[in-house]
């Protein structure tokens, strides 16, 4: 007994007519004759009274009827299966996340919708320091990584929220001219990681309008070490909020200020890599799930939608204090 048998059976049952039928599946009329034939004589009985005014279901035609219909039905749902099955990625991805992007709703949103399409796909999570963590994605750690912007131009990232920075300031400072912030700020030297010392960033992660004459300490490797020096009062540095919560430093106070908005917060991947399977896949289901307005701009944080900062849920393993 074949498929497509039952398939001609179910046509003309539906149709009481053989020449409906042959016209619904595009088949010539002698075809489901002869398959109809062979499927009765397989089955040994009749399912057809046919004659020359009319065609009609016989008793076990009429039973049997419903029960081929179903085996058709889960025969085309084994197929779509099939088909889904062989798109789901296999295999490893490494993640790489600062601190809790994971549980920010669209981040969450991200990491349900991998497990949920591809759920034979072994996802690893890296926890990277804020100063290193583009070099992560060039140094080949990991696969992708929640990146803040601006990404360097050898990494694509989609945008995916927006986090609000702080201007980390050693606490003599800030207690010694609370009420002339902004100008205060513009007379600091500002701490850069070595990893993001290009021009661009620069500009980016000044605490005031940008400054032609600001002065940088470049060459701390880590947030640790940024701080360090925010605390001996030789530089202050912009950062994401999330240092505030997981980095408490002695001497360092974390302020906002005006002049200095939100970062946007995007999952990245060398672009020398968007061509493979997995990372070409994974960046395509992040553009799905991202806030409407993000979509369409995959770098540029001037022209992204307001703020989705999500829920609180559980994320990957990460140790009580991740690195910024």
């Amino acid at each position: 007994m074949e498929l497509r048998q039952l398939e001609y059976f179910v046509a003309v049952a539906r149709e009481l007519h053989f020449g409906r039928a042959a016209e619904k599946l595009h088949v010539a009329q002698p075809s489901i004759s002869q398959q109809i034939k062979a499927l009765e004589g397989e089955l040994g009985v009749q399912l057809f009274e046919r004659t020359s005014k009319a065609v009609s279901l016989t008793g076990p035609g009429a039973e049997l009827f419903p029960l081929a219909a179903r085996l058709l039905d889960d025969a085309t749902h084994l197929r779509r299966l099939a088909q889904i099955s062989a798109r789901r990625l296999t295999g490893e991805v490494r993640i790489g996340f600062l601190a809790d992007e994971y549980a920010q709703g669209v981040g969450e949103r991200f990491l349900t919708a991998i497990r949920r399409d591809h759920p034979r796909l072994i996802l690893e999570f890296e926890q990277l320091d804020f100063a290193e963590h583009h070099r992560a994605l060039e140094r080949g750690i990991v696969d992708l990584a929640f990146v803040v912007s601006p990404p360097p131009d050898d990494v694509l990232s989609v945008p995916l929220f927006e986090w609000p920075r702080l201007v980390a300031v050693s606490s003599r400072l800030a207690e010694g001219r609370p009420h002339d912030l902004e100008s205060m700020l513009a007379q600091q030297p500002v701490a850069l990681p070595n990893a993001m010392a290009s021009q661009e960033w620069r500009m980016s992660w000044l605490p005031t309008v940008p400054n032609p004459g600001a002065t940088f300490v470049v060459g701390e490797d880590s947030m640790e070490a940024m701080l360090a020096v925010v605390g001996a009062g030789r530089a202050i540095a912009v950062v994401p909020e999330y240092v505030a919560r997981f980095y408490p430093q002695p001497g360092v106070q974390f302020v906002t200020t005006p002049a200095v908005g939100p970062c946007i917060v995007g999952i990245g991947a060398l672009r020398s890599r968007q061509g493979e399977l997995q990372i070409g896949t994974l960046l395509k289901l992040a553009a799905s799930v991202a806030p409407r307005g993000r979509r369409s701009h995959p770098r540029g944080a001037s022209r992204q939608a307001p703020i989705d900062r999500g829920s609180e849920a559980a994320g990957p393993p990460s140790a009580d204090r991740p690195p910024a």
